[in-house]
């Protein structure tokens, strides 16, 4: 699910609320991002990193950042700009639009999994400690599942 989901559902029928809440989202974004270009300029310099893994603090830390401050423009120039609401509150509550939402992320969930499977398969052969990460992913994937189902069919 998206963001736009989740702060549809935890606002109700208050848009200016979901609005916010994405602000809320965007800075903890931010803040992910930020943390990421600290410890790429004070922690991986001196590490002995090799360059892939410092141009991914590098990339990942400014492409969170940059998603941060994007969603974060977006939702305050959307609460600036009450008449944009309506239009866009309607594409984002479309039953049909959260169907399909819903579905996809349901699909790409399993795909991922299975995609997973088939990599720990060529891991194994290649280095045993990325499958052991992969296969920990897995697991982590699978708890996930039992516990949202869990907590999920308790409420429904």
């Amino acid at each position: 699910m998206d963001l736009r989901t989740v702060t549809n559902k935890v606002s109700g029928k208050d848009y200016a609320k979901a609005l916010r809440l994405r602000s809320w989202a965007a800075l903890a974004i931010m803040a992910v991002g930020l943390v990421g270009l600290v410890c790429y300029f004070w922690l991986v310099p001196d590490s002995g990193l090799g360059s892939y893994a410092q141009s991914f603090y590098r990339g990942s830390a400014w492409g969170m950042t940059g998603a941060g401050l994007g969603l974060l423009a977006r939702s305050r120039w959307m609460l600036c700009h009450p008449e944009k609401w309506r239009k866009a509150q309607i594409r984002e509550t479309d039953e049909r639009s959260q169907r399909i939402s819903a579905q996809a992320a349901q699909l790409a969930g399993v795909g991922m999994f299975f995609l997973q499977c088939l990599a720990a398969f060529v891991l194994v052969a290649v280095d045993r400690r990325l499958m052991a990460v992969l296969l920990c992913s897995m697991l982590a994937y699978i708890l996930l599942y039992l516990i949202a189902w869990t907590v999920l069919s308790r409420r429904m």
